[in-house]
């Protein structure tokens, strides 16, 4: 500093020089730096920043017409699909509270609706996450002739909805979108429920 001042000395100490945030480290980051009187010089976010000021139940209410959106593409793209899936859901839900469940190899029970989670690969890029969850669909028998659902698809869906890896995720995902206003009242189920 050219006038002599020290820096920390004025401004406070600088945690570090700069900072990134991905995804939910984008969330816990935003939180940091709005409750630090010194924030780093430097800070990049490639991800995960929360809507400001969006009530919570707007901003799944919107995540819903986006998910119907890149439906209708991903189904434009790969039409055979409607049938499997339905096939698939029609399977599951005749498991699901019989005494025959269908269970994943890591102990898990694969409902209907875990397996509609394969969905959250509509928010990738049509090219790659469509092909990967077309060859996901299409694993699910045994045969095209079969109702057997293949071990191959199984581990598929259990390895990519493993709840093991980021338990913290799952529970706390919606909780980052309070953004002050008290508590979200499960908005995500409540907006799932009405779409």
């Amino acid at each position: 500093n050219d006038d002599g001042n020290d820096d920390a000395a004025v401004n406070g100490p600088q945690p570090w020089g700069g900072a990134l945030g991905q995804s939910f480290g984008g969330f816990c980051l935003m939180t940091y730096l709005s409750s630090i009187q010194n924030p780093p010089e430097l800070v990049y976010f490639t991800g995960g920043i929360a809507p400001m000021n969006t009530p919570v139940r707007e901003v799944y209410d919107r995540l819903w017409l986006r998910v119907r959106e890149r439906s209708w593409k991903y189904y434009e793209q790969y039409p055979g699909d409607v049938a499997t899936v339905k096939k698939i859901v029609r399977k599951l839900l005749a498991h699901e509270n019989s005494a025959d469940p269908i269970i994943l190899p890591s102990g898990g029970i694969l409902t209907a609706r875990r397996f509609l989670q394969v969905g959250l690969a509509l928010g990738g890029s049509p090219g790659t996450s469509f092909a990967n969850m077309h060859s996901v669909i299409n694993s699910a028998f045994v045969d095209e002739d079969s109702d057997e659902i293949s071990n191959a698809f199984l581990k598929t869906i259990d390895y990519e909805q493993s709840f093991d890896d980021a338990p913290l995720y799952f529970l706390l995902h919606e909780s980052i979108y309070a953004d002050g206003e008290g508590a979200t009242q499960w908005a995500a189920n409540q907006s799932y429920e009405s779409h």
